[in-house]
């Protein structure tokens, strides 16, 4: 996708989602919502069950993840969800200067602040998989996916010290990305119809 200017959300006409990216969004959005919220579940040692659903659900969301990183690579989305470049970052500055102005960046599969923060928040669960598929195999006290007796607590702490820590961003993109998502519904763009509606010629 060329990089140009682009006008902000209900000033053009906004095309629908393909089906297949509404379907790896719409598992992206339970699974990973699911985990996170897990997650805030863990931390009490006495709470195994959440324990290990946090790591069965880490591994399908794992997976939601590298299938999301397929699709990016089929659609060649890379220029939209990381424009690290000066073009790029030209009309990611010009977007957040434009919601000073109170109009909001236009959505979807546009370069600009929209696609940068959809790349922060892909970068930032894909670093959580990671170490989080990690964690599965080095967990102390026989709690690791395959039951192995791991004795390296300091890496476990080092790597859930990253794991939580990135968290913390994930927790920001995601609720971000549900803050202007209502927004951009409430000024008139159907974004929830254009994300979650399925139609035979999506």
């Amino acid at each position: 996708m060329a990089l140009n200017d682009h006008s902000v959300a209900g000033e053009s006409g906004a095309h629908d989602f393909d089906n297949t990216t509404k379907i790896i969004h719409l598992a992206m959005a339970i699974v990973l919502t699911l985990q996170m919220g897990i997650g805030l579940l863990v931390h009490d040692p006495q709470t195994r069950f959440f324990l290990y659903l946090h790591e069965y659900v880490g591994i399908l969301s794992a997976l939601v993840i590298f299938v999301e990183w397929l699709w990016i690579y089929t659609a060649s989305q890379f220029s939209v969800l990381f424009p690290w470049n000066r073009a790029g970052i030209s009309l990611v500055v010009k977007d957040i200067r434009n919601l000073g102005r109170h109009r909001l960046p236009e959505g979807g599969d546009t370069v600009g602040l929209s696609g940068f923060w959809h790349g922060i928040g892909i970068l930032s669960f894909t670093f959580m998989a990671l170490t989080g598929t990690i964690l599965l195999f080095v967990l102390p006290g026989g709690h690791s996916i395959l039951g192995l007796h791991s004795t390296d607590f300091v890496l476990y702490t080092r790597i859930s010290l990253y794991h939580r820590l990135v968290s913390y961003l994930a927790w920001v993109y995601l609720l971000g990305h549900v803050l202007f998502a209502i927004f951009h519904q409430l000024t008139g763009n159907d974004i929830f119809g254009r994300i979650f509606l399925f139609r035979r010629d999506g």
